[in-house]
């Protein structure tokens, strides 16, 4: 079984169930127990000179913050071995001072406090011892009083005659008080609270405790347990008015909900009809593309042909400048035909008018019945 006062222990019980437990609520009555009962003069004092205040086993921070508020100061420092309870306090309160730190590690402070820690120890007197070497004015224990029916974690019960007047040389108990924590809370503790004021006798100084520091008694903190249940009762009236507002704000968010929701279907039905839109759209786009893929292969296509066409134009043109070349020597041949024509009936026209001068000479005419003549014999 692990050691109880083992920092892996404490850090298992602080990463698993702490919180469900109650730990932080039991935390924070027992620093305002403690805060409560405190003497008069040690507040007034603590808040005069400005008292360094160690909280030993601070758990994760909350009884550090209830101390603050009631003592009105910021010099309290949680101290704890789990780094897990100290990690967890100083994200809960980070303007508050937090430390993992074993306990013979300690720095020195004016006071140091501790709730609810020793009765995890076979011998916490021994414990006391340790803490005492750390401490230059006082050292407070807030502790389970009378427990004689002990929870399985506490290993010892503080009583009238286990308790020291002077746990170590030089210390000495100038303040005890006793109050019955069920009668203030039933919730968080089910028995006595013991606060016991050990002051370095060295440091005291002109204060001078006297015997109305020690009380030992329920009947005297009758008072303190009816002003908290009068407190406790005030707070359930808050509670429930908060209850009641919170209620009407629940309902017109609600009513808030119902019509964002009215608005964001009307939205949703809006993006329906604009994804259709969409996809009709993306389908005009497909056939779009298809009539672009259509016309851009008639566009190739069309091309080809206009290549062919440039080469067969380039064929006729060449058979058309031989066409022209053939024309141009034929109008030259037609020039020269048409020359010599004009010659030939120039002779001619001049054969045909000798021969009819020839044909009105007599000398042609003898000549010709002559030759008929002669043909005829």
């Amino acid at each position: 079984m692990t050691d109880i006062n083992s920092k892996q222990y404490w850090d298992y019980r602080f990463t698993t169930d702490w919180v469900s437990a109650g730990g932080h609520g039991q935390t924070r009555f027992f620093a305002m127990l403690a805060a409560r009962l405190m003497p008069g003069w040690f507040k007034d004092q603590a808040l005069r000179e400005q008292w360094d205040i160690c909280d030993w086993g601070c758990a994760e921070g909350q009884g550090v913050d209830e101390l603050s508020k009631w003592l009105g100061l910021n010099s309290i420092t949680g101290i704890d071995i789990s780094e897990v309870a100290i990690g967890k306090a100083q994200a809960s309160f980070p303007n508050r001072r937090f430390k993992a730190q074993a306990l013979d590690d300690l720095d020195d402070y004016d006071v140091i406090f501790s709730s609810n820690t020793l009765e995890h120890f076979d011998h916490p007197f021994d414990v006391v011892a340790r803490l005492a070497k750390h401490t230059k004015r006082f050292l407070v224990l807030l502790l389970p009083f009378q427990e004689y029916d002990r929870i399985p974690e506490h290993f010892f019960t503080f009583d009238l005659d286990n308790i020291p007047i002077c746990p170590v040389p030089g210390f000495a108990a100038v303040a005890c008080r006793v109050v019955d924590a069920a009668k203030v809370n039933i919730n968080y503790w089910n028995g006595k609270q013991i606060l016991l004021v050990y002051a370095r006798l060295s440091s005291l100084g002109d204060t001078r405790p006297d015997l109305r520091n020690f009380f030992i008694g329920d009947d005297t903190y009758e008072a303190f347990a009816q002003e908290r249940g009068q407190i406790i009762a005030q707070q359930h009236a808050s509670d429930r008015e908060q209850l009641a507002r919170t209620r009407d704000e629940q309902a017109a968010t609600n009513a808030q909900l119902e019509a964002t929701l009215k608005t964001l279907q009307d939205v949703r039905a809006e993006c329906d009809a604009e994804k259709d839109k969409q996809a009709r759209s993306q389908e005009t786009l497909a056939e779009r593309d298809q009539t672009i893929a259509e016309l851009t292969q008639a566009y190739s296509e069309r091309g080809e042909t206009i290549t062919e066409l440039k080469e067969e134009c380039g064929a006729l043109s060449a058979e058309i400048m031989v066409l022209r070349a053939c024309i141009e020597r034929l109008r030259t041949e037609r020039e020269d035909c048409a020359r010599l024509l004009t010659e030939v009936r120039a002779i001619a026209d001049g054969v045909a008018s000798q021969r009819d001068t020839m044909l009105r000479s007599k000398t042609w005419r003898l000549r010709s019945a002559i030759c008929r003549f002669i043909g005829r014999a």
